[in-house]
């Protein structure tokens, strides 16, 4: 990558023009923005946020918290990946990266950023009532470690997700956060409206949440990127993959990888899942096959697929991420404590995408792989005397290891809503999830709530759910 020397100063200097700039436009907008600009150089990036939020809670906050998620990959700080996939997730050895907050700006009393929670905390002069909104300035930059984490850099390119200070979740009027959890997928928010500039390195390409435009000044590639109501914001660099753009049914696909049948996936992925749930609700989808130890990871309109995955193990993850944005993006939920809410329904809707493309030995075969699976799992935890505890849901980090995560919430969560769809009947089934969709677009949904949009389409159909979830 180029090397580029911006000091912190002209970081500030560039904020602070393009602030005023645009200072109208955010506060016309009643919704909560970041915009960001980034500068990649061979350090690392330099960064500049400004934070437009509105309190929609419905009550007077009194601060503001965010997440520093990249804080947790410190070398001060546990290892972000279980011991198990240690080996995997840092194969050129063990790598760190760092969050240095340099500066904060804006019209609040105090702020303080806890290392050991990864927070930040914005203390205001006065509370903050319903629908006002306040502007927070940050200056930072970020090392990255070397590693195949969601996070990072390795020979392919970088994974820049999870990077910024980011607000976290407001649930019944009160910030909601837990320890970073190396189990399990740690980050929960509220949508948001994002516009980021970045420059491309010499060479690269890239994808992002959102669509973007790109334009050369002073012999540099500059990007903009925008999106709105999505829950997080990503960016893919690589050196070395090819980039494909093609419009379908008014959303821009993008795709950075070498598989030509992914795009073809992906349109039928979102074709299944918007005549089965709802339409899709953003005007884009990027997918990025990148080295990952994981299968896959979603973001806003934004996926990443394992590049080592092959065949229809393949197209299964990629109709798995992009499920997500139905379950997860566009419909929020509390993965901290309930993680088979969102990455259940988005099992299910992958074996609905292959039975809806005929390909039902597929589609059988997952359901009889969960099974089995989950019966192999409890066998083994009987056999060294800690019989599995078959509650779904819990804190991340109560969970003993990935294997016991997985099948409880990948494993059991299918065969929970194939169990639902076999007594409820399928299409009742699937006008409740459809309710669902409708009524908790770009909102957080509680457990309660799935319950409530079931019982409205199928009188005590959550019943059963509830039986199969308390059921080991």
């Amino acid at each position: 990558m180029k090397k580029k020397y911006v000091s912190i100063i002209l970081a500030i200097a560039l904020l602070l023009s393009v602030l005023t700039a645009t200072a109208s436009c955010a506060k016309s907008k009643n919704v909560t923005t970041y915009e960001m600009w980034l500068d990649f150089d061979d350090e690392g990036v330099s960064c500049a946020q400004k934070l437009h939020f509105v309190n929609n809670s419905g009550k007077p906050l009194d601060n503001l918290k965010l997440n520093v998620y990249a804080n947790a990959f410190d070398s001060k700080k546990p290892l972000p990946a279980t011991q198990q996939e240690q080996a995997s997730a840092y194969p050129n050895g063990v790598s760190f990266g760092s969050f240095e907050l340099e500066q904060v700006h804006g019209d609040f009393a105090n702020y303080d950023f806890d290392f050991e929670t990864n927070l930040i905390t914005i203390n205001l002069a006065q509370p903050l009532q319903n629908g006002e909104d306040i502007d927070v300035q940050f200056i930072y930059s970020l090392t990255l470690p070397n590693t195949l984490l969601r996070y990072g850099f390795n020979e392919r390119g970088v994974s820049l997700t999870g990077f910024y200070p980011q607000l976290c979740a407001l649930v019944d009027g009160e910030w909601y956060y837990d320890e970073f959890s190396a189990i399990g997928d740690p980050y929960f928010s509220d949508v948001a409206d994002y516009e980021v500039h970045f420059n491309l390195p010499d060479g690269c390409e890239y994808v992002s949440s959102g669509k973007s435009k790109s334009s050369e000044e002073d012999g540099e590639t500059q990007v903009t990127a925008k999106a709105e109501n999505i829950r997080d914001f990503a960016i893919i660099i690589s050196p070395s993959l090819s980039k494909k753009t093609e419009v379908y049914k008014g959303v821009e696909f993008n795709y950075l990888g070498s598989n030509p049948y992914t795009l073809e996936y992906a349109k039928r992925a979102v074709d299944v899942y918007s005549a089965t749930f709802g339409k899709y609700a953003y005007d884009s989808l990027s997918i990025a096959d990148m080295p990952f130890v994981a299968g896959g990871m979603e973001y806003g309109s934004l996926c990443v697929i394992n590049e080592e995955i092959k065949d229809v193990a393949y197209e299964e993850v990629v109709a798995h991420e992009i499920a997500h944005q139905w379950w997860y993006s566009a419909v929020g939920s509390n993965n901290l404590i309930n993680a088979w809410q969102d990455e259940g329904l988005t099992n299910y809707s992958t074996y609905l995408y292959f039975i809806e493309h005929c390909n039902v030995e597929y589609a059988d075969l997952m359901i009889s792989d969960a099974y089995s699976q989950y019966r192999r799992f409890c066998d083994i935890q009987n056999s060294v005397g800690e019989p599995a505890v078959g509650r779904l849901g819990g804190k991340l980090a109560d969970f003993p290891s990935n294997y016991y995560y997985t099948n409880l919430t990948y494993n059991k969560s299918l065969m929970m809503w194939k169990h639902a769809q076999d007594t409820l009947g399928k299409d009742a089934l699937l006008k409740a999830l459809k309710n669902y969709y409708e009524k908790y677009q770009f909102a957080i949904a509680s457990e309660d709530d799935l319950w409530t949009a079931l019982d409205e389409t199928i009188p005590n159909g959550s019943g059963i759910i509830k039986d199969f979830i308390k059921a080991v």
